[in-house]
């Protein structure tokens, strides 16, 4: 389930950054959003807009699942994601090693 009530979402960002010993005006400053606005947001006056909620939970490491967002990863996901980063920032040649390995791999699997 989605919670969009003001009031949740401005508690989670609050509790999450009085954990991480944080004032209003140290995150507001570090998001470049006016601490005005940011306290609007925790006592749930506003909602916030997407790509300042998207700074806000970078910053702050806050899971989306805090907000009821649920993740439908599961690890064959994270290999999965590890494998295609490591082939995307191969070069060229390293790229068609891997190829060749996991050919071979799976040809005897």
């Amino acid at each position: 389930m989605l919670y969009d009530d003001k009031k949740f979402i401005g508690n989670v960002i609050k509790i999450a950054r009085k954990n991480a010993k944080m004032s209003q005006a140290e995150l507001a400053e570090l998001i470049n959003m006016c601490d005005k606005n940011l306290g609007n947001i925790e006592n749930g006056k506003q909602f916030p807009q997407v790509n300042n909620f998207l700074k806000i939970i970078e910053t702050l490491n806050i899971p989306l699942k805090n907000f009821g967002v649920k993740e439908n990863k599961n690890q064959k996901d994270d290999i999965q994601d590890e494998l295609l980063k490591i082939i995307y920032s191969a070069s060229k040649e390293k790229a068609k090693i891997y190829l060749e390995a996991i050919k071979f791999i799976d040809k005897i699997s």
